[in-house]
């Protein structure tokens, strides 16, 4: 059978409402500001009137949502406004009978960010958010102190008989109960998983999380994050509706040999916990000990910061950043890297080191162009070195 006609038709670049994880890092991205988010904590969008199609966005995706095509008749893209009513992608057109299927170039493939080349393959989406898996509260407990501003939750899922085969890095999906305003139901909301694959107890199917109840003010008014405050609130017996698998990329090195330098801020130390923690039940005297650059704004504040200490340095070479400590001088974490600028850059010179870095995307930009700073001082090309990082899997990136 003949290839369908498409002349007159165009490629529209699209984001998969099913898979997307609202976290904005495909929006941060985009220097034409094509990428929109709506108004009701609901999957992103692109605008075919600004999107040019250099695709950098591809590279950043957590969960491959940002890898969708379809085609259209030239003039009829799908709108803003359609793409946010949408709960599943459209179905593929068809012209005499034939599907029209978007072919990808070379340059639309989402290629150019692996994963490292010795994790282990993951498991994705085995539950979609038509079709999500049940799991039970078996904990949930707050790591910070009663009185701090910061109120971060250690929540330990029960997932029971249900095969839920995750792998350090990756994201559960939660779908909140209810409605937004538009009285559809929410959009799921992903968080990393802070337990190895063996589960919080060796063993087991528990898969803990580390969430931050977000409760902060917009246009004057008290806003409370949906998904957080539903989670924080939960108490052990309660339920609660998950996807996933996610996530292809932000994976951990398998061999032995490989150099893991971690940095994070915040949540973000959750995958960073499940890394140590597979690292811990293998060998605590690897033959590399994990890196962890972690910023917080008081030890108190800071996630897992007790249990962090307990861990021997054969396991865990330890580098915190505190901003406001009384008794510290304010720090970043990019302030760290650039003090450990000679270890830094005999990880970015060296082909067995893999960087992971998570957090708020506000703390990428610091992050990066401390990075780029070490790499110059030391006669390295930064966008040659930047390339081949990306594409040799080497800087896995997850913000939020």
């Amino acid at each position: 059978m003949n290839a369908p006609n498409t002349a007159g038709f165009i490629k529209q670049h699209l984001i998969d409402p099913e898979l997307c994880l609202a976290c904005g890092s495909c929006a941060a991205t985009c220097k034409e500001n094509a990428i929109h988010e709506g108004d009701f904590g609901q999957a992103f969008a692109i605008d075919p009137n600004l999107c040019n199609n250099t695709h950098e966005c591809l590279a950043v995706c957590g969960s491959e949502a940002i890898s969708a095509w379809r085609m259209v008749p030239a003039g009829q893209a799908y709108s803003l406004e359609e793409q946010f009513s949408w709960e599943t992608l459209p179905e593929e057109l068809e012209v005499d009978g034939q599907t029209l299927v978007a072919e990808l170039d070379e340059d639309e493939a989402p290629s150019g960010h692996p994963a490292p080349a010795s994790a282990s393959q993951p498991t994705t989406f085995m539950y979609t958010q038509s079709t999500p898996v049940i799991a039970q509260i078996k904990s949930n407990i707050r790591v910070t102190p009663p009185d701090s501003e910061t109120a971060i939750h250690h929540i330990v899922l029960e997932f029971g008989d249900a095969d839920f085969p995750w792998l350090e890095g990756q994201n559960v999906g939660v779908l909140p109960p209810g409605t937004d305003a538009r009285g559809q139901a929410h959009h799921m909301r992903a968080y990393s998983i802070a337990s190895d694959r063996d589960g919080e107890t060796p063993g087991t199917r528990e898969m803990a999380l580390t969430v931050k109840r977000v409760i902060d003010e917009w246009e004057g008014k008290p806003y409370h994050g949906v998904a957080s405050n539903f989670m924080c609130d939960l108490q052990p017996g309660d339920t609660v509706r998950c996807v996933g698998p996610i996530g292809a990329h932000f994976l951990m090195p398998q061999d032995s040999n490989s150099r893991i330098m971690m940095i994070c801020t915040g949540t973000g130390i959750a995958p960073m916990r499940s890394f140590i923690q597979r690292q811990q039940r293998i060998s605590e005297t690897p033959a590399q000990p994990l890196h962890l650059f972690y910023g917080g704004r008081t030890p108190e504040e800071m996630a897992y910061y007790d249990e962090l200490n307990t861990l021997p340095d054969t396991l865990l070479s330890k580098h915190l950043a505190l901003s406001r400590s009384p008794t510290e001088p304010k720090r970043y974490v990019q302030d760290l890297l650039l003090e450990q600028a000679d270890m830094v850059a005999d990880f970015l010179k060296d082909k067995n080191s893999y960087l992971f870095v998570c957090g708020l995307i506000s703390m990428e930009q610091g992050i990066m162009s401390a990075l780029e700073k070490i790499a110059e001082q030391n006669g390295l090309d930064w966008a040659s070195l930047h390339h081949d990082l990306q594409h040799e899997g080497r800087l896995q990136i997850e913000t939020y």
